[in-house]
């Protein structure tokens, strides 16, 4: 249920479920472990590539794309939802994770980072990112309140309040490369990686 079309991301709620995105607005999910895929029903992103997604239970989860996309479902992946607020405009969205059904954040290009607590349905801006307009490209939520934001030359940015206020590493060990994607096991523990076989974590 994919064609040819580029499969960006994928996010696995637990042994059986999850979600994939892609190019052409493809969003297809599984519920046998990824052995057969089902086109969503509903996507209410146009012809947009969608290149994030997080899905934090078998029901419930957030995906980002193209020209400021932002949807939610509550089904499983059958059916998602626009936003009613993005407060992004038309950026291109490239990272999304939520920690629970209702907390998550969302980066893009230009230096967005927006952030929800009523499950993705809308998104505020942070108080303070310390970005500027870099491209930020990933997002790991370690829980509601702990996360980290990574993007191009070498920005390591983390908060503590559930993306309200972001402060910048102090020691990232990787100087201006491009970081692409981040994962924090917990509110300490984490990795980072990027161009040029870049591979950094924290403890």
């Amino acid at each position: 249920n994919v064609g040819g079309n580029h499969i960006i991301e994928v996010s696995m709620s637990d042994a059986s479920n999850g979600v994939a995105v892609g190019f052409d607005a493809t969003i297809v999910f599984t519920s046998d472990g990824g052995d057969t895929w089902t086109a969503a029903t509903t996507t209410n992103v146009g012809a947009s590539a969608m290149r994030g997604v997080s899905m934090i239970d078998a029901s419930n989860g957030v995906a980002v794309g193209d020209l400021g996309q932002i949807v939610y479902t509550t089904n499983g992946g059958v059916d998602w939802t626009a936003a009613t607020t993005t407060n992004v405009g038309g950026t291109l969205m490239r990272g999304v994770s939520m920690s629970d059904a209702s907390n998550g954040v969302a980066v893009g290009s230009d230096g967005t980072i927006v952030y929800t607590s009523d499950g993705g349905d809308t998104w505020t801006i942070p108080t303070t990112t310390n970005v500027g307009t870099t491209s930020m490209n990933g997002v790991s939520m370690s829980d509601a309140s702990n996360g980290v934001a990574v993007g191009s030359d070498g920005t390591i940015v983390y908060t503590s309040d559930g993306g309200d206020t972001w402060t910048a590493a102090t020691t990232t060990n990787v100087g201006t490369t491009h970081l692409r994607e981040v994962s924090m096991s917990d509110a300490s523990n984490g990795v980072a990686v990027g161009d040029s076989g870049t591979i950094v974590f924290t403890a």
